[in-house]
């Protein structure tokens, strides 16, 4: 499906919420239970036709629900799994606007910088600007979480220099290194060693062969 008919789709789909969640006014579980089917069709859309996955948001608008932030993240995964990043950022300028009463969360952000992550190269200008986004426009902060994904593309690309920043920057936040943190540099000497002299003695005692 182009690219432009996707846009023109998302955009009558996002028109119909945000009208919606105008006059919200449902039923609880209902609602629960709407949201958590359309989280299911759009993963399985999401294995063979991502564009099938935006008539979700057409199904729960024509049945009254509001998609929350938990369905609006699993469309933008389900593009930016398939490389396909502008119609990832498109779903979320759309959707997690203050008219639809929906705000991303530290997962939407990790989904999006995972995208322009696998880029060959990867994209750090948007990367850096969806942090600043993140962090100065909805006041989320990056936890391990975030690291850890930041991490993982430079261990990649073996982009050494910025991830001893990024080691840095965990540091000087006061956030401690978890497992899988320790197993995205286990194969990198260069990294392992600067973890373990950064994070030395007893912040590291989760894990003794460190």
């Amino acid at each position: 499906m182009p690219s432009s008919v996707m846009d023109s789709q998302l955009d009558a789909r996002s028109s119909s919420l945000t009208r919606l969640h105008a006059g919200e006014d449902g039923d609880d579980d209902y609602e629960r239970e709407a949201r958590k089917e359309a989280m299911r069709r759009i993963k399985i859309a999401g294995r063979s036709s991502p564009e099938e996955a935006l008539g979700v948001l057409t199904d729960m608008a024509n049945i009254g629900v509001m998609p929350d932030a938990q369905v609006v993240t699993a469309l933008i995964d389900v593009f930016a799994r398939k490389g396909n990043m502008a119609m990832s950022m498109k779903v979320f300028q759309q959707m997690f606007r203050e008219e639809n009463g929906l705000l991303p969360d530290e997962v939407t952000f990790k989904i999006l910088v995972d995208g322009y992550g696998r880029m060959d190269p990867p994209d750090w200008g948007k990367i850096s600007r969806l942090l600043n986004l993140m962090e100065l426009t909805y006041e989320v902060s990056p936890s391990t979480m975030t690291y850890n994904g930041l991490l993982a593309i430079c261990a990649r690309t073996k982009d050494y220099e910025r991830a001893y920043e990024l080691i840095d920057r965990m540091d000087a936040a006061g956030l401690e290194p978890d497992h899988q943190t320790l197993q995205i540099v286990h194969e990198k000497k260069a990294l392992r060693g600067y973890l373990r002299k950064v994070f030395s003695g007893t912040r590291l005692k989760f894990d003794p062969t460190m």
